[in-house]
């Protein structure tokens, strides 16, 4: 069973890549518009590209002169700068569609490579925009730390960079002239950590949100298993009550009309008769209620999973629970409810796991539960306190854990464990 929520969030997380392509679409609009609406008489070419396209065009074009214009080599840095541009961008969308494109497993060091090359890509176009995408990216994706780094990084090389196109743009600037530009081009710059605050926020936002959503499924699934573990000892309580007054009494009431045939054998009463033959069948009535009873203390366990799966808005949960788990006794649900809402839990704050799969079967009178994702992984990981209290609660009722399972799955991780459904001894 995929949840609702799963649904509704696999699509979300297809809408936000497609968004940030938008954006960035419009960023490559917004960069390309200016030069493409100046011309090539009129745009300023004063970034990396523009100086190597001037660098290139000089080898190609002759010079200016008082019998040539110089035209042809202005036309032809133009096009080279307009070439590299869109080449540029180009790579750097597809970059980034690469990194967030979800379902793709990429590994931590092909992350970084790919980050890296965007930041040397948005360095070489000297764009405000595309070092705001990549600011925003960067707070994101990545934890706070690494994200500070990158963007202290990312601020610095371009100051660098607005230094060097400054210095190297031939323009006849005084160090009064050169000093505020840069210092007008740094100011701009201080935009990026405003992007990546944004992002950050919004990124903790969704965070808590997540958070919130697991409590309250958490809460509804041990609410309803609380509700039918109450419903259950409230009809063991009447059965034994049934059992232990009415029953008691029922039984006293025949030996005393039994006595009183005997008693009045010389004259038989018929509706002394009646009497025995309708409280032998109102016993026998009230015992059959008494075992219906006691055997109806199941509770559901299946509700209480699905509950719990369908209020996880990510990952995508898909849920399995096969027919015969509803036989158990409420200790045991408790214990099976508790290691899947712990493996939840593990997998929505550690495993960046886009799917959850869990499957519970029965194999005799042992449930064996199978609950994988396919996130980061942790072979190498220390057992934490999560893992140890679920394998002291799977000890306390006869059950066993398995990390890591036999899955030959290259990323992700697994649990398997199993429980009696009678318990340890019930």
């Amino acid at each position: 069973m995929t949840t609702d929520a799963g649904r509704r969030t696999h699509l979300a997380r297809h809408r936000y890549p497609a968004a940030a392509l938008v954006a960035c679409l419009f960023f490559a609009f917004m960069e390309l518009a200016g030069p493409w609406a100046a011309g090539p008489a009129q745009a300023e070419l004063n970034s990396p590209v523009g100086r190597l396209a001037y660098q290139l065009a000089s080898h190609f074009t002759p010079a200016a002169s008082p019998l040539r214009a110089g035209t042809d080599r202005q036309e032809l840095a133009y096009r080279l700068f307009m070439t590299g541009e869109v080449l540029l961008i180009t790579a750097w969308i597809g970059l980034l569609w690469w990194r967030i494109r979800p379902g793709l497993r990429r590994s931590e060091a092909l992350n970084t490579g790919l980050l890296a090359a965007q930041v040397a890509l948005v360095l070489v176009l000297d764009s405000l925009a595309f070092n705001f995408a990549v600011a925003t990216e960067i707070a994101a994706l990545l934890s706070l730390r690494r994200a500070l780094a990158w963007m202290a990084a990312l601020f610095l090389l371009g100051v660098g960079v607005d230094a060097w196109v400054l210095a190297a743009a031939h323009l006849r600037l005084s160090d009064g002239m050169f000093w505020s530009l840069l210092g007008v081009l740094t100011l701009e710059r201080c935009m990026l950590p405003m992007g990546g605050a944004l992002a950050w926020l919004v990124r903790q936002e969704q965070k808590t949100r997540t958070g919130l959503a697991a409590a309250n499924a958490q809460l509804r699934a041990t609410q309803s298993l609380l509700a039918d573990t109450v419903r259950s000892s409230e009809r063991l309580r009447i059965a034994r009550d049934l059992h232990d007054a009415v029953g008691h009494h029922l039984t006293a009431l025949k030996l005393h009309l039994d006595l009183a045939a005997l008693e009045s054998a010389h004259q038989p009463s018929p509706a002394l008769d009646t009497s025995k033959e309708l409280a032998q069948s109102l016993l026998a009535e009230v015992r059959s209620v008494v075992s219906a009873q006691r055997q109806d203390t199941k509770v559901s366990l299946q509700r209480a999973l699905e509950l719990l799966a369908a209020g996880i808005p990510y990952p995508t949960i898909r849920l399995n629970v096969a027919s015969g788990i509803e036989a158990c006794s409420p200790a045991v649900a408790h214990t099976l409810l508790s290691c899947v809402q712990e493996a939840i839990t593990n997998a929505v704050r550690h495993a960046s796991a886009s799917l959850l799969t869990i499957d519970i079967q029965r194999e005799g009178d042992v449930a064996l539960a199978y609950i994988a994702d396919d996130g980061r992984g942790a072979a190498d990981a220390p057992e934490g306190n999560g893992l140890r209290g679920m394998r002291e609660r799977l000890a306390a009722q006869g059950g066993r854990l398995d990390i890591g399972g036999n899955s030959a799955a290259s990323h992700g991780f697994t649990l398997e464990f199993s429980l009696p459904l009678d318990g340890a001894g019930e």
